[in-house]
């Protein structure tokens, strides 16, 4: 038998079917925001213990120091032998440390040098004055065509040069006589030891010497062998001074291979003793 549903139960029905979807929603929609905040707690970093804090904090952060490097000192480059007990200034002038006053020097040497192979020492003085007059006269000249054109007044244009003090003092002298008479003193000593064979190895190196000038004095005179001392002085001690390791690396060969050699002289020559090094 069929019975028809009346009008209130079919809508209370409709109402329960509503409240069960809405729930259904709130339900899903639970789950959704569960699950989204589970995915926000995974994704969050998990908190260390405060144990683990605290030891972290304790450790005290040291910053990488620099790299160890080795100061390596600069190597102090001595200087010639020969040139140790000169002037500062002499030294500056071999060392060519001003550039123009080093070659004004060396080009006027030379040029008196050279003069003095062609012409007397007398005509090469007075031609160098004549030359040193004609410049100094014609440059005053010139100053003055030039005041009397413009009507000025200007000083003389070697003043500079004429406040210059070239004059030498009784010390000054007084030093470079001690040093002249130590040197001479020194030499004839030496000249007499050497000639009186006061030491038998020393005066036979003497003569080997004098012998070697003769062939040079054959090829030379006195003049070039100057003019060659000149321009080695002023040539080899700036090159020394640049390739002072490779220098002395070789010299020290050489000295070595010497010492050798005359230690075997020595030893043949009666009553010499070979040089302990």
């Amino acid at each position: 038998m069929d019975y028809e549903t009346s009008p209130t139960m079919k809508f209370e029905n409709a109402g329960d079917a509503v409240n069960d979807e809405e729930k259904s929603e709130k339900s899903s929609a639970s789950d959704g925001s569960e699950g989204f905040v589970k995915v926000d707690q995974e994704l969050e970093e998990p908190e260390e213990p405060n144990s683990l804090k605290e030891s972290l904090s304790k450790v005290e952060i040291v910053e990488p120091s620099a790299p160890f490097v080795s100061e390596v000192e600069p190597e102090t480059k001595s200087e010639l032998p020969l040139l140790e007990n000169l002037d500062p200034r002499v030294k500056d002038l071999l060392y060519w440390r001003d550039i123009k006053v080093s070659g004004v020097v060396f080009g006027l040497t030379l040029l008196v040098l050279l003069s003095l192979c062609c012409f007397s020492v007398v005509s090469v003085i007075s031609y160098l004055t004549l030359s040193l007059l004609t410049v100094t006269v014609a440059f005053r000249l010139y100053k003055l065509v030039l005041q009397t054109l413009n009507g000025t007044q200007q000083p003389n244009p070697f003043q500079s040069l004429l406040d210059m003090e070239v004059t030498l003092s009784k010390d000054q002298i007084h030093k470079y006589a001690d040093v002249i008479l130590d040197h001479l003193n020194c030499t004839l000593v030496c000249t007499r030891d050497l000639v009186l064979v006061k030491n038998m190895v020393a005066s036979l190196k003497f003569a080997v010497f004098m012998w070697l000038l003769t062939y040079i004095g054959c090829c030379f005179n006195g003049l070039t062998l100057l003019i060659l001392g000149v321009i080695a002085a002023f040539v080899l001690p700036p090159i020394y001074e640049k390739y002072q390791v490779p220098i002395d690396n070789h010299y020290n060969l050489v000295a070595q291979k010497f010492a050798q050699v005359a230690n075997a002289v020595r030893s043949k020559i009666p009553g010499a003793k070979p040089k302990t090094q």
